[in-house]
């Protein structure tokens, strides 16, 4: 089955709250749908959503966190990358995080920032992405540094 990823829209929220809850770790749904209806508003949110058919199997989520204070230097995090388990192993993960990877460059990011669990961690290392020292003991960080631009 084809799978097609895009950027979340408004409507898109029943099919997102579906994979939050597979996810686990959510809070209420009216506080997470006012959070979704805002990011999706928002230049300096991303969500794209993987679709196989008309069933939502997957999302992620990026962060522009905006010029830093002294060096003017962007910094994107990366917050979320969830992908159904009987859809797993088939390189939509892979898809969602090469979106947030070409969003975060395309919008002049010079870092693109993120912690993954340790059930996760390997995925980014298949990746070809190897963690920075960690700052917090079993979650290794990751960072991708993007060429300045003149």
């Amino acid at each position: 089955m084809d799978v097609v990823v895009r950027t979340a829209k408004e409507e898109d929220w029943e099919n997102l709250w579906f994979l939050l809850e597979k996810r686990g770790g959510t809070d209420v749904r009216t506080a997470a749908e006012k959070r979704f209806l805002a990011y999706v508003q928002s230049p300096s949110h991303y969500i794209p959503v993987a679709y196989a058919g008309h069933q939502a199997v997957g999302y992620a989520w990026v962060q522009d966190y905006g010029p830093h204070l002294r060096t003017g230097k962007s910094i994107h995090r990366f917050h979320d990358l969830f992908v159904l388990a009987e859809y797993r192993n088939r390189g939509i993960g892979a898809l969602l995080f090469q979106r947030i990877r070409e969003w975060s460059e395309k919008n002049g990011a010079s870092w693109l920032q993120w912690k993954a669990n340790p059930a996760s961690a390997s995925f980014y290392r298949r990746l070809g992405f190897v963690p920075v020292p960690e700052e917090e003991e079993g979650f290794p960080f990751f960072e991708i540094e993007f060429q300045a631009r003149e």
